[in-house]
């Protein structure tokens, strides 16, 4: 490698460094002040702003010198595995589960908060199954019969109600809460609140193996409750209200392979 290279080479570490974390690194010598002052603030705030579309209410319950602070501290600190914008967010979870230090007064439910807010994004922006040629009638009929097909939807058991808490909700009492999170038909991000017992029957749909009597008859037998007529009753009513919530977006017949 030739000298000029090196040197090249050298300039653009200290820098891309300066740039990440200016109040510790030193500028190079030879770039002009004003042309510095516009990169570092043209970087930090092109990701701060990744953050703050993202993470709303992080941000609103943090406050706006402690966001700030955390988001400083994630450009500086933190090296991404992907150089895409739109996986700023997942990278900034990541952070927050191997760097980030909280202090005395952030909340004990910050970083759920910041998984149920990157949600929306990825659900938004993740690729749905094609439901073209499927049964759109979701009687109750067809739920049972054929294979339910949900929409792009997670579901999860958070310690905190993280869909209440906002700027006048700072202080919820923790409280284990099963939610699913999911893209309905008219690409609104919405969500349920159910309970853990719920959660398994969507894992078990989301195989997409099973039809939906044999989903719940499953389900039951997972939980070691009777296969009773009022049990499957009742899953059965839980299919017909996910399909009219949107969750549900098709049935897919079964096949002899099935």
């Amino acid at each position: 490698m030739a000298i000029a290279e090196r040197e090249h080479l050298k300039l653009q570490r200290e820098f891309a460094a300066h740039l990440r974390n200016p109040e510790v690194v030193a500028a190079p010598g030879s770039i002009d002040e004003r042309r510095l002052s516009v990169y570092r603030e043209l970087f930090f705030n092109n990701v701060k702003g990744f953050l703050d579309t993202t993470f709303p209410v992080c941000a609103e319950v943090l406050g706006e010198s402690r966001w700030q602070a955390l988001a400083r501290d994630f450009f500086a600190s933190y090296r991404a595995q992907s150089p895409y914008f739109l996986e700023i967010p997942r990278e900034f979870l990541t952070y927050l589960e191997t760097h980030y230090q909280p202090y005395a007064d952030d909340p004990e439910y910050f970083y759920e908060l910041a998984h149920y807010e990157w949600l929306e994004l990825a659900l938004d922006i993740a690729v749905a199954a094609d439901t073209t040629g499927l049964k759109s009638e979701l009687t109750e009929q067809n739920l049972a019969a054929g294979i339910p097909l949900v929409a792009v939807a997670e579901g999860f058991l958070y310690q905190y109600p993280v869909h209440e808490i906002s700027l006048q909700n700072k202080f919820p009492e923790a409280k284990a809460t099963a939610l699913i999170v999911y893209r309905a038909p008219d690409d609104q991000v919405r969500f349920i609140e159910t309970n853990p017992f719920t959660l398994q029957l969507l894992a078990l749909l989301k195989e997409q193996t099973l039809s939906g009597y044999d989903a719940v008859c499953m389900l039951l037998q997972q939980a070691g409750m009777s296969v009773s007529d009022a049990a499957v009753a009742g899953g059965m009513a839980i299919l017909q209200q996910w399909a009219g919530q949107g969750l549900i977006t098709g049935v897919q017949a079964v096949t002899e392979a099935d």
